[in-house]
């Protein structure tokens, strides 16, 4: 059962802050965020939009969970004809910018980290980093902010981020475009809308991620012993 937790528990916090960010975008009078991405598809300043809005949410920890990726499927849900390469393109170029931003700070902090945090503490971080390194690299090919945490834990614990660059590469496009193909089979069957289903479709897929990612690593666990 621990091993099972340490897998799926990260994907389960990705998801429960998917929720409530539908609760506050969609179920709250704070703001109409569908009115401003509809303002931002028409606007020439779009894919400089798309890119910031990526960008703050894959550089972690300071934006905590920033709905860039739910500004990207809400861009497309409600305007399909946005939904081009240029903005393929610049999705997945902000999540590789912000996680080398994410590792940068993570590195800058790091003599602060061990003035702080004692030899046995960061020992074990960093057995549980190599123990679980494949598990985590898959959060790659699932959303931003956990690419962002997994490369401020490789900075922090001083790993090589040259090595993990290919990983990175490979799992933002996958990422961006695995939520193109599903936003648009949807605006297709169901027409240019959103209120929401596309953030819960979201959660929903992070749970199941998380659970086979956890099942996963418990049977990895049974096996070796």
């Amino acid at each position: 059962m621990r091993r099972f937790l340490a897998g799926a528990v990260p994907f389960y916090a990705l998801a429960a802050l998917a929720m409530c960010m539908y609760l506050v975008l969609y179920r709250t009078n704070l703001f109409d965020l569908n009115a401003i991405v509809r303002g931002a598809t028409g606007s020439s300043w779009f894919l400089v939009f798309m890119f910031v809005c990526v960008l703050l949410e894959s550089v972690f920890p300071y934006f905590g969970y920033f709905p860039g990726t739910a500004l990207i499927l809400m861009s497309v849900a409600l305007n399909p004809k946005s939904a081009d390469v240029s903005v393929f393109t610049v999705a997945w170029l902000a999540i590789i910018v912000g996680a080398v931003l994410s590792y940068g700070q993570a590195r800058f902090f790091r003599p602060l980290l061990q003035r702080v945090a004692s030899k046995a503490a960061l020992r074990r971080c960093e057995s549980l980093l190599h123990a679980y390194g494949p598990y985590a690299r898959v959060a790659l090919f699932v959303h931003p902010n956990a690419c962002s945490m997994y490369f401020t834990a490789l900075g922090l614990l001083g790993g090589n981020l040259t090595r993990e660059l290919a990983h990175l590469c490979l799992g933002a496009a996958t990422s961006v475009g695995v939520l193109f193909v599903i936003v648009t089979r949807l605006v297709s069957s169901v027409g240019p809308t959103d209120d929401g289903q596309l953030q819960l479709l979201l959660a929903a897929g992070l749970v199941s991620i998380g659970t086979l990612v956890g099942l996963y690593a418990a049977w990895r666990a049974e096996r070796a012993i």
